[in-house]
């Protein structure tokens, strides 16, 4: 998920100014724990929390590095360039035979922010012949489950891979028909002449994304770990409640304007919460989903890595 608004460029929020507080839950050598994110506002609990000092206030020295996208978080998890990231299951189980790596909670849900949009000259979802796709992405996923939904032969379909940023120009000009992507595109597309028809849950998906940490890290730093979640906690809840507060936050970080924000916030649920069963049933679709397009050489045993039980409400 990203927005063009920042780019490839890189912020660092620093929770932790000077050197009059001394955090007690550090890194060896008082370094600090190094957080990667993406750039648009389904990150605003990490954004606002940095803003805010939240991190500091619990006595920890936290980084907020923004990428442009969770995916790109996620190359800097596997680089041990950071320490912990958030993105989306796919963008996350593709990762696991590259680094050791262990997701500790949810700190995001939806099934809103992923939309289908049709051209402006297609008339119902039942006349697509080509379909934008970015290859082994949540919108490729829903984008199968549409067509099963809709009642299209998938060999029927041109399916036309692309980037995100791209998929609302190839709309307006006619070289796909339609498009299952993340917010801002789907917006964009709008803008270009296209309307939404759907949803992810619309086609029985709701996506959710991890917090996941490298796995050495998180051994040294289990108890620093449980303190970040506690934090992200209670600034989703901010963001639940005062939306005009969260976006604030957002625009202070990274430019994107407050009306922007407060339109996609409407469109996922922030917070933090443990991994359940019915997580586990739809992470096996994700799964089975990701060795089909030969994104992974088999179908990733994501049990093995989540660590389920690790967060616990009662405690944040």
């Amino acid at each position: 998920m990203q927005t063009p608004a920042l780019s490839r460029r890189a912020f660092v929020a620093s929770a932790l100014v000077g050197a009059a507080i001394r955090p007690t839950m550090l890194l060896a050598q008082d370094a600090p724990i190094k957080i990667g994110v993406g750039s648009d506002p389904v990150f605003s609990s990490f954004y606002l929390a940095a803003h805010e000092k939240m991190f500091e206030a619990e006595k920890l020295n936290v980084e907020v590095h923004i990428y442009q996208d969770g995916g790109e978080a996620m190359n800097a998890l596997v680089a041990q360039q950071i320490n912990l990231a958030p993105a989306s299951e796919p963008s996350t189980m593709i990762r696991f035979a590259r680094a050791e790596m262990r997701p500790l909670a949810v700190v995001y849900q939806s099934g809103r922010y992923v939309k289908m949009v049709i051209g402006k000259d297609v008339e119902s979802p039942e006349k697509i012949k080509k379909f934008g796709i970015v290859p082994g992405s949540i919108g490729e996923y829903s984008t199968l489950l549409a067509l099963k939904k809709i009642g299209l032969d998938p060999s029927a379909v041109q399916m036309v891979r692309s980037g995100p940023p791209e998929l609302p120009a190839l709309l307006a000009r006619g070289d796909i028909d339609a498009f299952f992507a993340w917010e801002p595109w789907p917006s964009n597309g709008v803008k270009q002449g296209g309307r939404v028809v759907m949803t992810s849950k619309d086609v029985g998906y709701v996506d959710t994304m991890w917090i996941t940490a490298a796995a050495s890290w998180l051994d040294a730093n289990n108890e620093a770990a449980r303190g970040i979640l506690k934090v992200l906690a209670r600034s989703c809840e901010i963001v639940v409640h005062d939306p005009q507060r969260a976006a604030e936050a957002v625009q202070a970080v990274t430019k994107i304007p407050v009306a922007q924000t407060l339109t996609l916030l409407k469109d996922f649920d922030p917070g933090v919460r443990d991994f359940t069963d019915a997580d586990y049933q739809s992470y096996d679709g994700i799964a089975g989903f990701l060795a089909q397009q030969k994104m992974t050489p088999s179908v990733v045993d994501f049990r093995r890595y989540i660590q389920r039980g690790f967060y616990k409400a009662e405690h944040a």
